[in-house]
């Protein structure tokens, strides 16, 4: 049975590993809470190895749609066009395979994921295909010290062609931590549900997200902690502040939720 986080009110629930069931990302998906949060998700003799493996690596390359932020793996979100698209799936399959060599001999923390979904949720859950062709998960970000990760929302629509055959409803978003910086990196959540007509006039021309100075203070901060997992709605407006010291090292997970009686999807 998973509880809410007395020094943080009832907006996260803390639970574990073992506890975390179905109740808990309904929890999410209904508002209940703002987050959900997995204590200890990897296992201790796990995270040392995935440290010594992840922490202080130079082979990340920048990511397509804003170069400051690194990234080991291709998100879906950076493709624009078809051509992008089918470079993505072209390369799905390379992306998780050479994650899995970094991790090994453990496994990769976004296939423990997966599995631990597919275990709790009433209907299983499985990777995101497009014509069967299956989509990337589990792709590690590196956002260095210095750099906003700015007040946004995440929605895979942005990124589908009008005819793309996906049905998603509701979309969840789940970060595992390797490396958090002693000042900074603190996730931000705000009481904010823009939808997207909305979203594109605040962000305006910017090339990421909403200004700060537009958003106001953040309903909820989270200073994460290593080995942790949390879950959050990313249609709710969130950011995380930019590390004082050393880089944020997450792996990341979008989830889907359709059909009641469908599988969720993932998909990086």
């Amino acid at each position: 049975m998973t509880t809410a986080t007395p020094a943080l009110g009832n907006r996260v629930l803390d639970t574990t590993r073992r506890e975390f069931d179905h109740e808990a990302l309904a929890a999410l998906l209904n508002g209940d809470v703002h987050a959900v949060r997995l204590t200890g998700f990897v296992r201790p003799d796990a995270l040392d190895h995935l440290r010594k493996a992840f922490v202080g690596r130079q082979d990340h390359g920048p990511l397509a749609t804003d170069p400051q932020f690194r990234r080991i793996g291709h998100a879906f979100s950076e493709t624009s066009t078809e051509a992008g698209r089918g470079r993505y799936f072209a390369e799905a399959r390379d992306n998780i395979e050479r994650l899995r060599e970094i991790a090994a001999p453990y496994a990769y923390p976004a296939d423990d994921l997966r599995l631990l979904l597919d275990e709790i949720w009433p209907s299983g859950a499985s990777l995101l295909r497009r014509d069967g062709q299956a989509f990337f998960a589990g792709v590690a970000r590196y956002q260095l010290a210095g750099v906003d990760l700015e007040p946004h929302t995440d929605n895979v629509s942005r990124n589908l062609p009008a005819d793309f055959a996906i049905r998603i409803v509701r979309q969840l978003s789940v970060n595992v931590y390797l490396d958090v910086p002693d000042r900074g990196g603190e996730l931000q959540i705000w009481d904010d549900y823009p939808d997207e007509r909305e979203y594109r006039d605040r962000s305006g021309e910017r090339v990421y997200g909403i200004d700060r100075a537009a958003v106001g203070e953040p309903a909820l901060v989270i200073t994460p902690r290593v080995g942790d997992a949390i879950f959050i709605d990313p249609r709710r407006v969130h950011a995380v502040a930019p590390s004082q010291d050393r880089p944020r090292i997450t792996i990341g997970l979008f989830i889907g939720v359709g059909d009641p009686a469908e599988s969720l999807k993932v998909w990086s």
